[in-house]
């Protein structure tokens, strides 16, 4: 496993790796490091990661910014970030993070959210649908939302628009994840790609928004924030 990290202290790395390493050899993983002080290395290097741990305040560049230009070169690298201050919650989702810590570590939450990740990987989480003639797989975690239209549906993903000849109703039974709630008539969204949200309506990470009806508003929101602090958003 490819393991970044990008913290501008370096005795934090030093602690760092003693839990990552604690954790890798619970469960039988080989991790490479690969470590930076600052933002622009990161984004500078060439390199391929599988989870990137991120300090949310750094020097010249902090994490936030560092996430979003990577974002931006479409990279989807798994990003979870390292802070001291508990009220990013909200600013992290723009860049569809999958955690964030709080330092100082803890192995617990550093397990669970570990733990998260490669469960997240795993093959289950693809679903294998009929688009036009062919059969496409497509991972439940690149889901961003799915929009009914009449009696069929649009699943937009993080690189395209499918149309899925099939009632989101139905769609919405093949899915295994419980990250994706239906909002909406016309809408089931996914929390991981939530950026923000109002009483009227949730605005995703590719900018583009779903509707909230009324009647789902408090059935909504609660379930929002138990998936924020199931995710050690807290």
């Amino acid at each position: 496993m490819k393991i970044a990290i990008c913290d501008d202290e370096m005795r934090f790395h030093i602690e760092f790796k003693k839990y990552m390493d604690q954790y890798a050899k619970l469960r039988a993983l080989d991790i490479i490091y690969y470590e930076y002080t600052n933002g622009k290395d990161l984004l500078a290097s060439n390199k391929e990661y599988d989870v990137i741990f991120m300090d949310y305040q750094m020097n010249t560049l902090n994490g936030l910014d560092t996430a979003r230009k990577l974002r931006q070169k479409n990279n989807q690298t798994t990003i979870i970030f390292l802070t001291s201050y508990p009220n990013i919650v909200f600013d992290v989702f723009e860049v569809n993070t999958f955690r964030f810590l709080m330092k100082p570590i803890n192995m617990a939450k550093l397990t669970d959210a570990m733990d998260s990740y490669l469960k997240s990987q795993d093959t289950s989480n693809y679903i294998m649908l009929k688009i036009d003639d062919n059969t496409k797989k497509i991972n439940q975690k690149d889901i961003i939302y799915i929009e009914a239209s009449d009696k069929y549906c649009y699943i937009r993903t993080v690189d395209d628009n499918l149309l899925y000849k099939k009632t989101l109703a139905e769609l919405a039974a093949t899915l295994t994840l419980d990250t994706f709630y239906r909002c909406h008539r016309s809408y089931l969204v996914n929390f991981n790609h939530i950026v923000s949200h109002t009483n009227n309506d949730i605005t995703f990470t590719n900018n583009e928004k779903a509707l909230i009806s009324k009647t789902k508003l408090t059935g909504f929101k609660n379930a929002f924030l138990a998936h924020i602090k199931s995710h050690n958003f807290s």
